[in-house]
């Protein structure tokens, strides 16, 4: 075999496994949209309660998760802005709160003078600062 044809052999090979890859990775991320973007921030709503005007998220993950230009939002596109620099610790949970009062580590709240979810059932959608849906609840149902 000549070095030439090796070479040409060789360029085959890598330009195969370059694709192979290639393909890989696509398959990658494109699994990791279909699993949501929770699984990228760790990130999700765990609860809510309706009547008592509340719900819990929770950072599964293994690293802090700065909030900052974070919302939450109900069905009918009431929307809170998390706090600058709120930061939720590995495995923490906070509550936010519709109503009044004073912020801390585990309770924020939106400061609303009046109910906004409803109690017959809503959605609450977790936005990261890009506007992507982070997590919702209940979850979606497929169909």
């Amino acid at each position: 075999m000549s070095s030439i044809s090796m070479v040409r052999g060789l360029v085959l090979i890598s330009a195969l496994v370059f694709v192979a890859a290639g393909l890989s990775l696509g398959e990658d991320a494109e699994k990791e949209m279909e699993e949501g973007t929770d699984a990228v921030y760790g990130v999700v709503i765990t609860n809510a309660s309706w009547v008592d005007e509340w719900v819990e998220i929770s950072n599964l993950g293994d690293s802090a998760q700065d909030f900052t230009g974070w919302s939450l939002r109900d069905e009918q596109n009431h929307t809170y802005a998390f706090p600058e620099e709120f930061v939720l610790l590995p495995q923490g949970i906070v509550l936010v709160h519709t109503g009044v009062g004073d912020d801390t580590a585990n309770d924020l709240y939106m400061n609303m003078g009046k109910p906004i979810w409803n109690n017959a059932g809503d959605v609450a959608t977790l936005m990261d600062v890009d506007g992507r849906v982070v997590s919702q609840y209940p979850e979606p149902q497929e169909g």
